[in-house]
């Protein structure tokens, strides 16, 4: 963290962008995010567990707002599918990474019953037994969604041993470095689990965790702020203040 404080020092106070950059100097991308939940119990609505989803849906709108420099807002739209999981809706990763839903044909007749399209898109379920999880999320290339299994520990303690909102933060994250991939601007956003690699850029946080992610929000490949108007009109709105 004090490396990163150093940096944020010696560099041109965010949000300004470097000179040439088409991008406007004063504004902030706006985008809606779709979490779609499979919970086992059918109370999960009103259940503790249910109230600690939302609050760390609220953590994870602040979270990105805040380390994004206030460059990105999200706004999080929570739906609850009661229905029982089946094994074919699973990708099966092997020993290594376990099990992981996938967009099976009955998660996009969930979607498309929702009125759900588009991304970013994140899947939150409980595991059935005879698809278990070995890591806690991954986000699909193909698919433009992620996958995130419901640990208990998310839950235990008030969920603060390893808050969700981290962990919906990383995966969606993730789907932000494809999005800016995909619009052909590699360069311009950065893959959160390169932090501490060799040729890493050394604005980022080598730390790891929340630590890289934080600044992954703010710069690119360059060291530059991050270019968000490129991701508008694509994959959210751009507002000028």
């Amino acid at each position: 963290m004090a490396a990163v404080a150093l940096l944020l020092a010696v560099l041109p106070a965010a949000p300004a962008l470097p000179a040439g950059s088409g991008a406007s100097p004063d504004g902030y991308l706006s985008q809606k995010v779709e979490v779609i939940v499979y919970p086992s119990d059918a109370g999960f609505g009103e259940s503790d567990r249910g109230w600690i989803l939302r609050r760390e849906v609220s953590l994870l709108e602040g979270y990105l707002w805040r380390h994004s420099l206030r460059r990105l807002s999200v706004e999080v739209r929570v739906n609850i599918v009661h229905r029982r999981l089946r094994h074919e809706e699973f990708r099966d990763y092997g020993e290594r990474f376990g099990f992981l839903l996938d967009r099976s044909p009955e998660v996009e007749a969930d979607l498309r019953a929702l009125g759900v399209s588009g991304s970013p898109l994140l899947l939150l379920y409980d595991p059935p037994a005879d698809c278990p999880n070995r890591i806690a999320g991954r986000t699909y290339f193909e698919g433009a969604h992620s996958s995130i299994p419901l640990s208990p520990r998310y839950f235990s303690e008030s969920g603060f041993h390893r808050p969700l909102h981290l962990v919906m933060a990383h995966e969606y994250i993730h789907q932000i470095d494809l999005a800016f991939s995909r619009l052909h601007h590699a360069a311009a956003f950065l893959d959160p689990d390169g932090a501490g690699e060799a040729g890493y850029p050394p604005c980022i946080d080598p730390g790891g965790g929340d630590l890289s992610l934080r600044s992954v929000l703010q710069f690119d490949h360059s060291c530059a702020p991050v270019d968000w108007e490129i991701l508008s009109p694509a994959y959210g709105a751009w507002i000028p203040r």
